[in-house]
């Protein structure tokens, strides 16, 4: 294999389109030697940063060279590495048209986002993971990871780009395993650090000794036997099944996303089609239905609430409202007056509806002691797990 180093520094004394594309992979290669650069690298240089650098040239390259001899100049490099296929994107008609349409941001970036979908090498949707714009090592690696498994899968021909299913399939196949030196895998690493990050950046000391003492249960692996998952299901899906049961399940199933009225008659949505026929799809619903359903308020709530939950044998509602409104306040939400706490109505009247969502989904008992059942246990983990790949903030 040639020295990709001694190609960049060859490529860097060409001119100055060369020097432009020997700083990109500089760029991406951040320190790590004879680094060889992924689809995903190669797509995000030519389509989105080389037209950002036309628009807005860097101070130490204006004018910028045209983009034709830059082109040129990365073909060349990745022949010398001997990656055709690279070389081949870069003469690409689409790459082409994208630079062709630099100096129009909106037009540039739109077509940018549908090469880049068409090409399938991006993580599917369905991991339900927030990737963020200043990602941690571990992010870094798992995105990358993925988008080079897809990429070698779509060469090999044994993925359509098209098949987002079966690109999660491949995607969660690269998750589930450990990196090498490491017996986590690369989920719970990813995990890991958006818990870290989520504590660091959180406004609320409340919320961040929440984070610490909840750690240990929501990083362990989550015990979701096909029992637990059928058992737990059940009552949504009968709701589902026979659009019928009681009102607040019908409630909660249309909060979530799994029922609607279509012209007078209640009616399963897609999504409640195929949760109904998948238990795992209806306790990711039941999961989402409760981060997502809610007001902006409920949704800044709902993360104390199930931390609150994980940590008491039983449901103690003046507790939870006192916490929850605590988090309210330091994260910046404040009643009609200024620098005031929310009045406790607001939040108690927040905590109960977020408490009926849970009962009607099965997730607690309710009688001499309200507490989260078996199943329960599991949506609260869940929950927030996926809070934290969501990046941990509310909008």
């Amino acid at each position: 294999m040639q020295d990709v180093e001694a190609v960049v520094e060859e490529l860097a004394d060409h001119d100055e389109a060369g020097l432009v594309v020997a700083a990109c992979w500089y760029d991406v290669s951040d320190d790590r030697p004879n680094y060889l650069m992924s689809q995903f690298d190669v797509q995000n240089f030519l389509w989105l940063t080389l037209p950002q650098l036309i628009r807005v040239p860097p101070a130490d390259l204006n004018p910028m060279p045209d983009w034709p001899a830059v082109v040129d100049e990365a073909a060349w490099f990745f022949e010398r590495l001997d990656q055709p296929r690279y070389a081949a994107i870069c003469r690409s008609k689409q790459t082409a048209q994208i630079l062709a349409a630099a100096e129009d941001e909106l037009e540039s970036f739109e077509l940018y986002a549908e090469a880049t979908h068409e090409s399938g090498i991006m993580p599917p949707p369905g991991l339900r993971i927030t990737w963020l714009d200043e990602q941690g090592p571990r992010e870094v690696a798992a995105y990358d990871a993925i988008t080079r498994a897809l990429e070698r899968a779509i060469v090999a021909g044994e993925l359509d780009p098209a098949d987002d299913q079966a690109r999660l399939r491949v995607a969660l196949a690269v998750l589930e395993q450990p990196p090498d030196g490491h017996t986590d895998t690369l989920l719970d690493l990813l995990f890991a650090e958006r818990l870290a990050q989520w504590r660091s950046s959180c406004g609320s000391q409340t919320m961040r000794e929440l984070l610490v003492r909840i750690g240990p249960d929501v990083s362990k692996p989550m015990d979701l036997s096909p029992e637990v998952l059928l058992t737990g299901t059940r009552p949504l899906s009968e709701a589902l099944h026979d659009l019928d049961g009681t009102a607040p399940r019908r409630r909660v199933a249309a909060k979530f996303g799994l029922l609607e009225t279509v012209d007078g008659e209640l009616t399963r949505t897609e999504d409640g089609e195929r949760a109904l026929v998948h238990p795992v799809l209806m306790f990711e619903a039941i999961c989402t239905g409760l981060l997502d359903g809610g007001d902006r308020i409920a949704r800044q709530a709902v993360a104390p609430l199930l931390a609150m939950l994980m940590l008491s044998d039983e449901v103690d509602l003046d507790m939870l409202v006192d916490r929850v409104g605590m988090v309210l306040y330091e994260t910046g939400w404040r009643g009609d007056a200024h620098n005031e706490p929310m009045p406790q109505e607001t939040v108690r009247a927040t905590v109960t509806a977020l408490l009926d969502d849970l009962h009607a989904a099965g997730a607690t008992t309710r009688g001499a002691k309200e507490r989260l059942t078996d199943f329960g246990e599991r949506v609260v983990q869940a929950a927030v797990r996926t809070r934290a790949l969501q990046g941990g903030a509310v909008d």
